[in-house]
């Protein structure tokens, strides 16, 4: 059975570091690349976001005994296939993964320019996928 209220957990953690990625978004390009705090928070929020998302869907993969992915974009596969997310959503947060990956084993490849294409661009790519996940498990 799914522990709902650590499901509802990672959900507001999600919510809580896309405050602060939004806040980051607002920054001006030039202001964002000349304060490198700004670009440091925004890789370690964003790996957080998405460590938590993979979180999730491996405690709903585990509890509803869906599989044994054999990595964090197959937790998604698994996700996709039980209808929890929609399949079209697969390539983006597969991307969202392997920012990740970059984020933890290759953090020195990681440049300023993706980083501000990424709050620009895909924040609601996390808002998504805690609306397929409320909508399939916490209503």
């Amino acid at each position: 059975m799914i522990d709902l209220d650590k499901v509802r957990d990672k959900v507001a953690f999600i919510r809580r570091n896309l405050d602060m990625l939004r806040r980051l978004a607002d920054t001006p390009r030039d202001a964002f690349s000349e304060r490198s705090i700004h670009f440091h928070a925004a890789i370690r929020l964003l790996q957080t976001s998405v460590e938590a998302m993979i979180d999730t869907g491996s405690h709903i993969v585990a509890r509803e005994g869906l599989g044994s992915p054999k990595s964090y974009g197959e937790v998604f596969d698994v996700l996709a296939s039980a209808g929890a997310i929609p399949p079209e959503f697969l390539d983006r947060v597969k991307a969202m993964v392997r920012f990740r990956n970059r984020a933890v084993h290759l953090y020195g490849e990681i440049d300023v320019d993706h980083v501000y294409s990424i709050l620009q661009n895909d924040l609601r790519d996390f808002d998504a996928f805690i609306g397929f996940i409320v909508r399939k498990y916490l209503l």
